[in-house]
């Protein structure tokens, strides 16, 4: 996979300079980051499901405001926020922007996974 969308990637938090930052970068390499704004990730877990199976991942972080929500620099499971990214992967998001903004989400958890990396996850 090209990292090339991966590196310095600002691209999801322009014109939201000043608001809530999800911030996720490769440990072993933190040139390697992208920059979301809150309202991207808004748009993705807000409507989580509600089958009584628990909440995992971002989910449970974003709704229960716990991992990156309250602790700087958490490293996230790759495998458990990727499953439970994938849950949102049909979802029609008002904005283009928003699937856009999942997408890139996606890619970093699949190099880390691919290349055996660690993501640090930052809500700032």
């Amino acid at each position: 996979m090209d990292t090339g969308n991966l590196k310095n990637n600002y691209k999801f938090y322009e014109g939201f300079e000043g608001e809530e930052e999800i911030i996720m970068y490769i440990k072993e390499n933190p040139s390697i980051n992208i920059h979301i704004w809150c309202g991207y990730f808004d748009e993705i877990f807000k409507e989580a499901n509600l089958e009584g199976k628990g909440w995992k991942g971002f989910t449970r972080d974003y709704h229960q405001e716990e991992g990156a929500y309250i602790c700087d620099d958490y490293e996230i499971d790759l495998k458990e926020y990727r499953e439970d990214l994938l849950q949102y992967g049909n979802k029609k998001y008002k904005n283009e922007e928003t699937k856009e903004a999942y997408n890139l989400i996606l890619d970093i958890l699949d190099y880390a996974i691919n290349n055996k990396l660690t993501v640090i996850m930052e809500v700032s």
